[in-house]
């Protein structure tokens, strides 16, 4: 069953291979996919998005966990193991959603990656990626060292963020 998702993965990868992903000038839109087994504060959140742009009138928020049991009583839209059926494909109506979006910015806060996540985040329609080294690295744009810290995080995003110009190739 792993198999046939991995075969679909693996073709969503291949197709970012070839994408040239770009810093926008103006962030007005963002998705943030969130680890809820790493800690983070509304406070931190709250000044990551004011980093990037206060002008931002989009915030999509995932949480992520790859037990379901531990996403209960957080709000939706959730990505877990179960998201995706046998074929690959994602069964939540709230994660189409997020297909539909296109996206200036997407900030990945993960610890442990899985198949759902790589596909989720293969699958996000983003002009510039932000990642840990963890992940796939045709995934992200700026690839960051992994860690459980989200102010060390932050701190990394600050200072290599700032040095990339806008709208430069990647």
């Amino acid at each position: 069953m792993k198999f046939l998702i991995k075969r679909v993965i693996n073709k969503q990868l291949n197709a970012l291979r070839n994408r040239s992903g770009f810093k926008p000038k103006h962030i007005n839109s963002m998705v943030f996919i969130h680890d809820t087994d790493l800690d983070i504060t509304e406070a931190q959140f709250e000044e990551m998005c004011r980093f990037f742009s206060p002008e931002i009138t989009t915030i999509e928020r995932i949480h992520y966990n790859a037990n379901k049991k531990m996403l209960e009583g957080i709000s939706t839209p959730h990505l877990h193991a179960q998201s995706l059926d046998w074929r690959g494909r994602f069964t939540a109506d709230d994660l189409l959603y997020v297909f539909t979006q296109k996206f200036d910015l997407a900030v990945h806060f993960v610890g442990q990656i899985t198949l759902p996540l790589i596909s989720f985040s293969s699958r996000i329609n983003a002009s510039f990626r932000i990642g840990p080294s963890s992940m796939d690295n045709d995934l992200n744009d700026l690839v960051l060292p992994p860690t459980v810290d989200f102010g060390a995080y932050f701190s990394d995003i600050r200072q290599y963020f700032n040095k990339i110009n806008p709208n430069e190739r990647t």
